[in-house]
């Protein structure tokens, strides 16, 4: 009837619900294991994330210090250029 409850006791003295919850006690405990494994799982998948995130920057850092660097360079290049073109424009 609507409205009633069709929960039990089992011999344990826990209530059952007509099979929508476990009612052996191996099946809980399989399930906090289930998720206590799935936890760790995480945690190193986790852990492994930030492992890659950190090398992923470090290497994002070094190369931008290799642009700066070739930037530096280009530009120190085209300065020797243009006091080479100026001394040979004064010269001739």
């Amino acid at each position: 009837m609507a409205g009633q409850d069709h929960s039990k006791f089992n011999r344990e003295g826990k209530i059952t619900n007509n099979g929508t919850e476990p009612t052996n006690q191996n099946e809980e405990e399989n399930i906090v294991e289930e998720y206590q494994l799935l936890d760790s799982t995480l945690d190193d998948l986790n852990s492994a994330l930030d492992y890659l995130e950190q090398k992923n920057d470090d290497i994002h850092e070094k190369l931008k210090e290799l642009l700066q660097s070739n930037i530096d360079i280009r530009q120190q290049l085209q300065s020797q250029n243009t006091s080479m073109d100026s001394d040979e424009t004064t010269n001739n």
